[in-house]
């Protein structure tokens, strides 16, 4: 019989703002809200713990927190400085376990399964790494402890901040831990199927527990065979980079909404360039391109089409990405976002098409290495000479 997984869930907590409270000591103890400026569109992107008690939370548009919450700090975000913190964490986790599946700037799995003989215990190496986080940036994250990837993210939401939480490994106290929660703690449980489930009279996951797979499948697919499993605490899927990027994408929000179309287009193609050297970066290619936008109602709307073939090519990327923005029949957008997703999924092309295409990403790729050693100005998009963009101000 094999012996079971351990796998951490590691979440920093309240990251950048909490970067922000460690760079900045006038700011400790005080709410702390990163994102857009008073007076300007966006939303807030972390929000100090001392900020949460006012109502602010993440993805919260800009002016309502400052309503909420007018004597709040608020501070620009600093996106390079944030992701060289974010690569010194993970190289700490990196010491702990050769399996790390980064999902965000500021979260990842570790596979810690078999390591007990180098770090003892499960929870002493959960607070070895808090110490090494704390000791060497001077940050905070929470540990879900578990058997699977699943659970562990659940466990690592329960004692934040700055806390350590094992789940059960036996199955039976397993579905008896998971009972008494709500659905929505179930991975791809939204708004909507939630209350698709609600009105089913199904709001814990114990609700759900009752249900056998033939209904639950006969109900919601593929879908339902997913929500048998998970409502069980079953959850199989290894722990790797290969899966921990599903899409990659981008967003800009205007200060101002905006009606000028060339403008539209001015965002979309330098989205692309940021989502189609992400794209290089980590070794990927998309076989689909969406686009993303709001009306100035706060509505979200989104398309997307096939790419000619897998690519992280920008060329690529953007010809799709503005056929689709010339669809659009909106007079004014909000926000305006690009992105690929159907990544690594393999295509079949003719020989001399996938000679061009391998080119055609070499050559981008190479003002990559270029940009990376020499800097941004150096080297630049012919459409690009003369204009000022600075892609970290985009949300």
């Amino acid at each position: 019989m094999n012996s079971p997984r351990t796998i951490f869930h590691i979440d920093m907590d309240a990251f950048f703002a909490s970067i922000e409270q460690r760079d900045n000591p006038e700011y400790r103890g005080k709410p702390v809200i990163v994102g857009a400026r008073p007076g300007f569109r966006g939303v807030v992107s972390t929000a100090s713990y001392e900020a949460r008690k006012y109502g602010v939370h993440s993805a919260m548009p800009v002016n309502e927190a400052y309503r909420r919450c007018p004597h709040g700090i608020f501070v620009t975000p600093r996106g390079r400085v944030y992701a060289d913190v974010s690569r010194a964490i993970m190289s700490i986790f990196e010491r702990f376990s050769p399996c790390v599946e980064q999902v965000s700037v500021d979260e990842a799995f570790l596979d810690m399964s078999g390591t007990e003989r180098l770090f003892g215990s499960v929870l002493n190496a959960a607070k070895e790494i808090s110490e090494r986080i704390r000791v060497e940036q001077k940050l905070t994250g929470s540990i879900g402890i578990a058997p699977n990837k699943f659970l562990a993210k659940i466990a690592s939401d329960m004692n934040k901040p700055n806390g350590i939480t094992v789940a059960p490994f036996d199955p039976d106290q397993i579905k008896k831990w998971l009972a008494p929660m709500p659905v929505q703690k179930i991975w791809g449980v939204g708004k909507k199927s939630a209350e698709a489930l609600a009105r089913m009279g199904i709001c814990t996951i114990g609700d759900l527990q009752e249900l056998s797979i033939e209904y639950l499948e006969e109900r919601f697919g593929k879908n339902g065979v997913s929500l048998f499993d998970l409502c069980r605490g079953i959850d199989d899927r290894p722990v790797g980079n290969e899966e921990s990027i599903k899409s990659i994408s981008r967003e800009h929000t205007f200060n101002v909404d905006s009606q000028d179309r060339g403008q539209w287009q001015e965002v979309l193609f330098s989205l692309v360039q940021d989502v189609s050297k992400r794209a290089r970066s980590y070794g990927v290619k998309g076989q689909t391109v969406f686009i993303t936008w709001r009306r100035p109602d706060f509505s979200r709307h989104s398309r997307r089409k096939p790419l000619p073939f897998a690519t992280n090519a920008a060329k690529l990327i953007y010809e799709s990405a503005f056929e689709l923005l010339e669809e659009l029949r909106e007079r004014s957008l909000r926000l305006l976002g690009v992105g690929i997703t159907g990544l690594d999924e393999a295509v079949q092309t003719d020989l001399f098409a996938q000679k061009s295409l391998e080119s055609l990403e070499a050559s981008e790729a190479a003002v990559d290495r270029i940009v990376a050693r020499f800097g941004k100005k150096v080297i630049g998009k012919g459409r690009e000479v003369g204009r000022k963009r600075d892609l970290d101000s985009f949300d």
